[in-house]
């Protein structure tokens, strides 16, 4: 069986550290009014303590939330479902409305949290101050800002491994956390928190390494597992209507160019094959294929799979 994979799934294990960004359904805005904050804190401090993640930072805004956590053993999946899900309900039930309230992807990235942390936190933190209308940070109730300088809020905020960066004593930490704040105001939006490896890892290639290793496998390639070179070329080969023949064979093959780029693009993400090798299975230089290992994820738009010949690299083996 065939069909489009739009986005990559998630990476979860125990320890992972992620930025968490929630949205609106359509933009729209999920929190009317402090009520409305105070109750969603409250759902997120319930799970908190139910499944014993930490929570290093987060701010609520009007249309979306930001959350800096790192999981447990109950993963991010099943904590995010508890606090959207129930605060759905409660939204409905006070505003009569029906349907969903979340935008159905929330967007979490993998960070490498000694790289990050820091700045994150203070990026997360100073999302009020980057408004058209600024809030003044002091007085801001939601977010987790204050506390950083000591006060408690409806969550309870792990910030000892940021503080301990900052300062030897407690009165140190705070007055040095002020002062990364005040240095941060002017830099407003950060672009490099979002472009993340393979739309969802914030690191070198030594982290996304380490996540190799402590990840599933199941998490990590297409179909639930890694697939095998000799179940992908048949399955290649059927879409576009071609032998394996015509795929495998030395020469240009004009005709099935696009088909060998997509098959060897397949093969590097879904079998983890080396350039040398796929080369060597097609019978071509590796060096043809780096063109199309730029090309084809960017080739897979909304309209991935229409049509018969379905030849964009949205044709994926779901066996």
């Amino acid at each position: 069986m065939f069909a489009c994979m739009a986005r990559k799934p998630r990476v979860e294990f125990e320890g992972a550290f992620y930025h968490v960004i929630v949205r609106g359904n359509q933009r729209q805005k999920i929190f009317r009014d402090d009520r409305d904050r105070l109750y969603y804190l409250k759902r997120v401090e319930h799970y908190r303590q139910r499944y014993q993640f930490s929570i290093y930072a987060y701010v609520l805004m009007s249309n979306h939330v930001h959350f800096l956590l790192e999981t447990r053993k109950t993963p991010l999946s099943k904590i995010l479902q508890g606090i959207q899900f129930t605060y759905t309900q409660y939204y409905n039930r006070r505003y009569g409305t029906v349907g969903h309230l979340f935008q159905g992807r929330y967007k979490a990235i993998l960070c490498d949290r000694d790289a990050y942390l820091l700045e994150l936190v203070r990026y997360i933190h100073l999302n009020p101050a980057r408004l058209k209308h600024p809030e003044e940070l002091a007085t801001y109730r939601w977010s987790s800002h204050g506390a950083y300088l000591g006060r408690k809020g409806s969550v309870v905020i792990d910030t000892t491994l940021v503080l301990n960066q900052l300062g030897n004593s407690t009165s140190q930490a705070y007055k040095a956390y002020r002062k990364f704040i005040d240095e941060g105001r002017g830099l407003g939006h950060d672009d490099r928190y979002y472009q993340a490896v393979d739309q969802r890892f914030l690191g070198d290639e030594k982290f996304i390494g380490q996540i190799a290793e402590r990840a599933p496998m199941s998490e990590i390639r297409p179909g639930g597992r890694k697939l095998g070179f000799e179940k992908l070329l048949p399955a290649v080969a059927q879409v576009h209507g071609c032998g394996v023949s015509n795929l495998t064979a030395a020469g240009r093959q004009r005709a099935w160019a696009k088909a060998r780029a997509q098959l060897a693009y397949l093969a590097r993400d879904w079998c983890a094959m080396k350039a040398i090798e796929i080369a060597r299975r097609l019978h071509a230089y590796s060096v043809q294929f780096g063109q199309a290992f730029r090309r084809i994820p960017a080739s897979c738009s909304g309209d991935c799979g229409r049509g018969s010949e379905r030849s964009d690299a949205g044709v994926f083996l779901l066996a």
